[in-house]
């Protein structure tokens, strides 16, 4: 019996051991994992130096603090981003936060995707500060605005602005275009070249957005009224379509930019986006010279549709991801950052602070290819987000290829436009 109760009593001891042994490596891991960074993934559509700029600033947010930890992925262009969201979306495999074109924000929300900044921004113990707020440019703020919310923040913002061989005008005498009619003077003095007056993108959706506005003919306004075939945006339609005519004006090809028939000198001018500027630099024949300037006006007036991307939230975070999301949206705010990602990538700062900046400044001064997107800032615009915008910007681009490749009237097809169009809004009320 004593024998028995000794083995016992020395198993019961074994177990207690083992007990405490286990509890304690327990106590360790939850230890351990509760000390490692909050991990926050991040979907964007940067390449190249754009994705490498991006990455200095993830790696500098990762090594300023140890509790979030950006871990940030490539999709390579805005087309294969929106696809994966859409099929993430589905499958419920959604990253924390992506980048995205403002103008999704309407379908997203729809689609029951994104969670607003708002808790954390205007609400949290982090939040921005009334000075904050007033400091990011109204026209940037106000795009990702959605019924009330903010459901994105500006990051990469662009403007458009006008692009100018030097060598050309001064070779065929012509001077920076005040107006949009002035390109079809100078086409004149070209008579006989291979060279045209005017180059723009593959689209002349973004343009033709700009021209509209400034002649008061917002194409979908804040309270979803249609004019894409009003009286104003045809005229803007026709000034386009009447230029290329007339052999002034040419859209990109396969190559889709501007840029590339540019910087082969076939263009005196081109029209596209600030970012192609840090391209251009890099791209561009080293006897090339060039420089931007704000674009033409078109009724006596310069409005510039915003371009680029907006950091979004999806849902799914935890409210420790939520948290770390709006920490790296309010780190890309800060004048420093916003400064320095302007200034490697070619987007515009978000903030006045950081335009005003003694740093960016001193850029500007020794960078003056640069100066035209920021002066283009105080002319810029939102588009106008709606539920099926997708829709209607698939259709307007097919509705300007059709008067570009088949020769459609622009009077035809934007009164299609304007039809398709009705029916997107009347269905997504």
């Amino acid at each position: 019996m004593k024998k028995t109760s000794f083995w016992r009593l020395l198993g019961l001891m074994g177990a207690v051991l083992l007990l405490l042994t286990a509890c304690g490596k327990q106590g360790t891991a939850t230890k351990s994992s509760s000390s490692a960074p909050v991990k926050i993934t991040y979907w964007h559509r940067m390449t190249g130096t754009y994705d490498k700029s991006l990455n200095k600033l993830i790696t500098k947010f990762n090594q300023s603090q140890k509790k979030y930890k950006i871990v940030a992925t490539s999709q390579g262009s805005y087309n294969a981003l929106q696809q994966k969201i859409m099929a993430a979306g589905k499958s419920k495999t959604l990253p924390t936060m992506a980048q995205s074109p403002y103008t999704n924000i309407g379908d997203y929300v729809k689609n029951k995707l994104l969670l607003p900044f708002d808790p954390e921004m205007l609400n949290g113990a982090d939040k921005l500060s009334n000075a904050d707020l007033k400091d990011i440019y109204p026209s940037f703020l106000s795009a990702g605005k959605y019924e009330g919310k903010y459901y994105g923040l500006p990051f990469s913002v662009s403007t458009s602005v006008l692009f100018y061989n030097k060598k050309l005008m001064s070779q065929y005498n012509i001077s920076i275009p005040k107006t949009w009619a002035d390109f079809a003077a100078d086409q004149e003095k070209l008579k006989g070249t291979d060279v045209n007056a005017i180059e723009l993108d593959q689209s002349y959706d973004v343009a033709l957005e700009g021209m509209a506005y400034g002649a008061g003919s917002q194409l979908i306004t804040p309270k979803l009224k249609a004019n894409l075939n009003a009286p104003k945006t045809l005229a803007a339609v026709n000034q386009i379509l009447d230029l290329r005519k007339s052999g002034a004006l040419k859209t990109a090809g396969e190559d889709q930019y501007f840029s590339v028939p540019f910087a082969n000198g076939k263009a005196v001018f081109g029209i596209g986006s600030s970012a192609t500027v840090p391209v251009l630099i890099q791209q561009a024949p080293k006897d090339l010279d060039w420089g931007t300037a704000v674009i033409p006006t078109y009724e006596g007036k310069r409005s510039n549709p915003l371009n680029g991307n907006y950091n979004v939230l999806f849902k799914g975070a935890s409210k420790a991801q939520q948290a770390g999301a709006w920490a790296f949206q309010k780190f890309l705010l800060k004048s420093e950052n916003a400064s320095q990602w302007a200034m490697d990538s070619g987007y515009v700062p978000v903030t006045k602070t950081a335009s005003n900046s003694t740093t960016f400044k001193n850029y500007l001064q020794k960078n003056d290819k640069y100066k035209a997107a920021v002066s283009a800032v105080s002319q810029s615009f939102a588009s106008t987000v709606f539920t099926g915008y997708t829709d209607y910007r698939n259709d307007l681009m097919s509705t300007v290829d059709s008067t570009l490749t088949k020769n459609v009237s622009g009077e035809t097809a934007f009164n299609n436009l304007q039809k398709q169009t009705e029916t997107i809004l009347k269905e997504n009320k």
